[in-house]
């Protein structure tokens, strides 16, 4: 028999048992409403009712409600908290959105007022009601629709009347938005309950992907600029005060960290807590430790070992403070928070990226991993290009060199240039035995200083060329080393 038919008589028949009526509907039958209570059993005399606890009596419930298959059994539609930081609260009587003030200058429920107002008046939705001092307003009839109508069981809805109310929570700095159904439009059929609150949180969900979008433009406008960094005091420990909110500073180290040579191993805005990998500083031997009268060359180290470290953001109004703590939540030494003070200084001028918070959060919603495509470095007619944008190579090439043996001390994306300080390990033997700690990179040929990562743009691709710090060509057969470790950390991108 051929399989083409089979597949027709497939199709026919789960066709024939997904209508909507099913759907809404339990997929067994309802006898059990027919069922008659048996009369109660009776203790025959002389024998006395034994004593039973009326902690589980079942209350005598008056409300009417849906029996059999008038019962909605398809799931309920979700509050989606597309804004981060927000949460759902989806209550019996109620269906609230909390959105969080991003600053504690930031007035959360006027900002909310205003999305809301601008979301239906771009909509073209009829406002019947309005109570600016109590932030209250009631919709004309609205018929809900979303991105995933078509592939819904329920059908387009139906037009409805609508009530808004922002709530303000001055306490936790917060400001919810709840949405409740209030009647059919005129000759339109009364929804069920379950189709109502459907309704309603559709409704509440198109209103929070738009406060979204409004949201991030704020913060884009906002990012731009530069930062003032300072030393100062948070709880009694050395930080680094940024003159600038909790929001840009934010967005901001998200975007120079990585510049700075500090790959970020994962953060948290509603935590104000980005953890970094530092590869330490460049290998003292013991012959340095113990010949202490010589003076010893002055690094752009951090004065930092080799592991992870995390930085603490406090939002204090106008200006942010960032400790600089170790793995196990202590603060560091003060000489640590200096250096990297005069590090980020180099950063200051480069202007924030808005990204979306997707490094191990666990308050957000789940999103779906995207793998990025790996950059090949390869040999090309005696040059070495890199199949990818130069912004793209310039910015893993400032996060992964730190790996490779090289101090990154500035990345230039106007040049298209990263100056680099390289310094020859010495392999003593208290480096041989520590196994836990891994060898910098030997270039053989390359000698200890300042030198250039210069990039150019091509049709197809990035050029990469090692320079030295008077821009002049480093001999092929040393830089050739250099490619050949750059091509190897590059293509394991998709794999950190």
């Amino acid at each position: 028999m051929s399989l083409f038919p089979c597949s027709i008589i497939c199709i026919c028949v789960l066709s024939a048992c997904s209508s909507e009526a099913e759907r809404r509907q339990a997929n067994r039958d309802f006898d059990y409403t027919s069922a008659v209570l048996h009369p109660q059993l009776k203790t025959p005399a002389p024998l006395q009712n034994p004593a039973f606890s009326q902690a589980y009596s079942l209350p005598v419930e008056t409300r009417q409600g849906a029996l059999a298959q008038d019962v909605d059994v398809r799931p309920p539609e979700q509050i989606m908290t597309f804004v981060s930081s927000s949460r759902a609260d989806n209550s019996r009587d109620a269906i609230i959105l909390w959105f969080s003030a991003r600053s504690l200058s930031q007035h959360i429920d006027d900002d909310l007022w205003s999305w809301l107002n601008s979301y239906l008046t771009t909509n073209k939705m009829a406002i019947t009601r309005r109570d600016d001092a109590n932030k209250v307003l009631e919709t004309g009839p609205v018929a809900v629709t979303f991105d995933a109508e078509k592939a819904d069981d329920i059908p387009p809805a139906p037009a409805q009347y609508y009530q808004f109310q922002v709530k303000s929570d001055p306490t936790t700095h917060r400001a919810g938005l709840m949405v409740k159904w209030l009647r059919a439009a005129d000759e339109q059929v009364t929804p069920t309950v379950f189709e109502q609150r459907h309704y309603a949180t559709r409704l509440l969900n198109n209103v929070s992907a738009y406060a979204d979008t409004q949201g991030r433009g704020q913060t884009a406008v906002a990012s731009n600029g530069p930062i003032q960094l300072l030393l100062g005091q948070e709880s009694g420990s050395q930080a680094i005060i940024a003159e600038n909110g909790f929001v840009n500073t934010w967005q901001w180290l998200l975007t120079v960290l990585p510049k700075a040579g500090l790959p970020i191993e994962q953060s948290s805005q509603s935590q104000g807590l980005i953890v970094f990998n530092y590869e330490g500083d460049s290998s003292t031997s013991v012959m340095q430790v113990l010949t202490f009268w010589k003076p010893v060359e002055q690094t752009d180290g951090l004065a930092l070992s080799a592991g992870k470290y995390r930085l603490q953001l406090a939002d204090r109004g106008n200006e942010t403070s960032i400790t600089l703590l170790d793995d196990s939540n202590k603060p560091v030494l003060a000489s640590a928070v200096e250096r990297l003070h005069q590090r980020l200084l180099k950063f200051t001028n480069v202007s924030a990226i808005a990204t979306v918070e997707s490094h191990n959060s666990q308050d957000a919603s789940a999103q779906p991993e995207v793998s990025e495509k790996p950059i090949h470095l390869v040999k090309v007619k005696d040059k070495w290009v890199a199949d990818a944008s130069v912004d793209k190579v310039m910015d893993h090439m400032s996060a992964d060199l730190s790996q490779l043996g090289w101090i990154v001390k500035d990345a230039d994306t106007a040049a298209q240039r990263i100056a680099v300080e390289y310094k020859v390990p010495e392999g003593s033997l208290f480096d041989a035995l520590a196994i836990w700690k891994p060898l910098a990179p030997n270039y053989e040929g390359l000698s200890s200083g300042s030198y250039v990562f210069q990039l150019h743009q091509m049709d197809k691709g990035t050029q990469i060329e090692l320079q030295t710090a008077s821009q002049q060509a480093v001999p092929a057969g040393t830089a050739e080393q250099v490619y050949q470790a750059l091509a190897k950390k590059l293509l394991m991108i998709n794999k950190k």
